[in-house]
């Protein structure tokens, strides 16, 4: 493993342990840098600022977590984001209560929006409307998630995956019908 990817997994995990104390607001570079033995200098080298490294820390193990699923159907990709986020609730749900520049919300959603693009794309292609949809169900899907993890995570992940997947589907698809009938 290259030198420069030790230090990334060093300045990750002393993130990832310092959110599990504090909130990511109150969490300085210094206090990064003293958690794992470095110095600014190393830290500045690799990332601009602690938000540069979250996403950092989510793009690595989120991509690696889902990438076998990103050829199955939408309902099983959206059971292993849930699955994940689950997993990894403590960290994520400090993350998402950040808001405004540079937040880790924003960039979840830069990061799902091209995965449902392309899940949409191979569903609805003739539609020129694709992009407005998968920027749609990346919104909702994060506004969804950080409800679910901020609220304490209650439901289990197969079962909120079930929850988004009937509201993105069946619902909609009821919707349609009984606009159907109605004209």
């Amino acid at each position: 493993m290259p030198e420069s990817h030790l230090t990334k997994n060093a300045l990750s995990a002393a993130m990832k342990k310092l959110m599990d104390k504090y909130p990511m607001e109150k969490i300085k570079i210094s206090d990064i840098v003293e958690q794992c033995g470095m110095n600014r200098q190393s830290f500045y080298y690799h990332f601009k600022d602690k938000y540069d490294l979250v996403n950092w820390i989510f793009y690595t193990e989120f991509i690696e977590s889902i990438k076998s699923s990103l050829d199955k159907p939408p309902g099983e990709l959206t059971e292993e984001i849930c699955v994940f986020f689950y997993e990894n609730r403590n960290f994520y749900s400090n993350a998402l209560k950040v808001t405004g520049q540079n937040s880790f919300s924003d960039y979840f959603v830069e990061v799902l929006h091209p995965i449902i693009h392309s899940q949409l794309e191979e569903i609805i292609k003739d539609d020129p409307n694709h992009d407005f949809y998968a920027t749609f169900f990346a919104d909702a899907i994060r506004v969804s998630i950080t409800r679910w993890l901020l609220e304490g995570a209650k439901m289990p992940p197969k079962k909120f995956a079930e929850l988004l997947k009937i509201a993105s589907t069946d619902v909609i698809y009821k919707l349609v019908k009984d606009s159907e009938k109605a004209e």
